[in-house]
């Protein structure tokens, strides 16, 4: 079984940030899951217009598949993974420790208005806090605090698991 540790939340909670710092603490791969968006969902989102579940479930699908296909069984993977429903299909092949990074829709409005060459609009994070279902079973990061206390948290989380 793949063990990975999923850094999810809204746009702008700094999954990519945490998670890209996280791997080079634990030695261990990165991916970011936007990476594996179609051009159609990239089109989308540069244009402010919401995902919607039939765009989503295939890039789930992508990330799960390259990860099973690849010799390596640890990863981090910064996702949004918004819904339960969507935590629960990655969770069906792969053994996943779950990451919320919590922020206000102010902070992430202001973090994603002053990002450059990004293609999710500041007028994407209401509809993401209107899809995200928070989880139950995640370790919870105030998402604001230094990338340095949030790695720190997270790692001190993980060993006491």
């Amino acid at each position: 079984m793949k063990n990975i540790i999923v850094i999810m939340g809204i746009s702008g909670a700094g999954k990519s940030n945490v998670a890209e710092a996280l791997s080079k603490s634990l030695h261990l791969p990165y991916l970011d899951a936007d990476d594996f968006h179609s051009k159609a969902n990239l089109m989308k989102m540069s244009s402010g217009t919401p995902l919607t579940d039939d765009d989503r479930w295939p890039w789930l699908a992508s990330i799960v598949e390259h990860i099973l296909n690849t010799h390596r069984s640890e990863f981090i993977l910064a996702c949004s993974a918004l819904k339960q429903s969507y935590r629960d299909y990655l969770s069906q092949r792969l053994s996943i420790t779950w990451v919320f990074l919590d922020i206000t829709e102010h902070e992430a409005t202001a973090r994603l208005a002053n990002r450059k060459q990004h293609y999710t609009q500041a007028s994407l994070v209401q509809s993401q806090l209107a899809t995200l279902e928070i989880p139950k079973n995640a370790i919870k990061i105030n998402a604001t605090d230094k990338l340095s206390s949030i790695v720190s948290r997270i790692e001190l989380q993980l060993k006491k698991d």
